[in-house]
């Protein structure tokens, strides 16, 4: 894996890990399409794909949290579900730094 893959790879991770912790319904459809996605992104780092496709399944990620915050849906709480929309959007930035962006 490339240098600027590697850490974004990492951090993905343990936001992946996070998504699952704070779900409180983890059956839920929405809780099932988060983990989806965030899945997802692992997959993309892990094969190394263009920086913008990564960036853009980070955008659907965090549409996917803050339709959480306001559809009333409870699988989980508004601050977990704003705490990890602010984790991503950090992620989405070191992405917009990547080379060949």
């Amino acid at each position: 894996m490339e240098q600027y893959y590697r850490p974004l790879y990492d951090q993905a991770r343990n936001l992946q890990f996070r998504v699952h912790d704070v779900m409180d319904d983890p059956n839920h459809p929405m809780a099932q399409s988060l983990r989806t996605e965030v899945q997802k992104l692992t997959d993309d780092l892990n094969q190394q794909r263009n920086p913008r496709d990564i960036e853009s399944r980070i955008r659907i990620i965090q549409n996917s949290l803050m339709q959480a915050q306001h559809s009333g849906a409870n699988f989980m709480s508004v601050n977990d579900s704003s705490d990890l929309n602010h984790n991503f959007e950090r992620m989405r930035e070191d992405v917009r730094r990547m080379p060949h962006y």
